[in-house]
């Protein structure tokens, strides 16, 4: 579920739409959780979907670090990359903004974790632009990945989180928070990875 504060706009033809904020949301809100009406997947499941139904699941949902299909109910599903992106994961159930964003600007996130099965070519603007993102980016960004996020962490007890009552496991967020529990790295979301680390 993505944040209210915000709202689906066209950008272009060739990138289509995206998802803006309507209003300031400031550093460490919650910006999206995995909620119990996004959809989820097995490969399995994807592969007996019939054909009209590929490409939608393609352009559209991402793969979790166990390999799951996940498909956002709501406009969640057209927040575009940025290779410099305004909201980063923690855990695989939610996203927070990493710095302030401004009513009107772009709400963006970082596809690099998202398991692509294709590279693919970005055009984000970015002053730091890739060019190319892949699924294998996670393994060289995770150190700034990790330290953007624990920057921002810390702001989560002192704004808004309207998207918290949604969580899954919204304990397991403030134990992240308040430092009872280490989050987990972005290297973690890279669904190779957790394969080779767990056997």
């Amino acid at each position: 579920m993505i944040h209210p504060a915000t709202e689906l706009r066209f950008i272009s033809e060739e990138i289509g739409y995206g998802v803006f904020a309507r209003e300031p949301i400031p550093r460490g809100t919650i910006l999206w959780v995995l909620c119990r009406l996004d959809m989820i997947f097995t490969p399995k499941e994807v592969a007996a979907f019939p054909p009209p139904y590929q490409p939608v699941l393609e352009q559209y949902s991402y793969i979790d670090a166990e390999g799951r299909v996940i498909l956002c109910w709501d406009h969640g599903r057209y927040v575009n990359h940025s290779c410099e992106p305004a909201m980063l994961a923690v855990g695989g159930d939610f996203e927070i903004a990493v710095r302030d964003i401004a009513a009107d600007e772009q709400v963006t996130c970082e596809y690099g974790h998202l398991n692509l099965i294709e590279p693919m070519a970005c055009r984000c603007g970015a002053p730091r632009c890739r060019g190319l993102v892949a699924s294998g980016d996670v393994l060289t960004l995770w150190p700034d990945l990790d330290r953007r996020t624990a920057i921002a962490l810390p702001n989560a007890r002192k704004v808004l989180q309207p998207l918290l009552p949604f969580a899954r496991d919204a304990s397991q967020f403030w134990d992240w928070v308040d430092g009872r529990a280490r989050p987990p790295s972005h290297r973690d979301y890279h669904a190779a990875a957790r394969r080779s680390a767990t056997g």
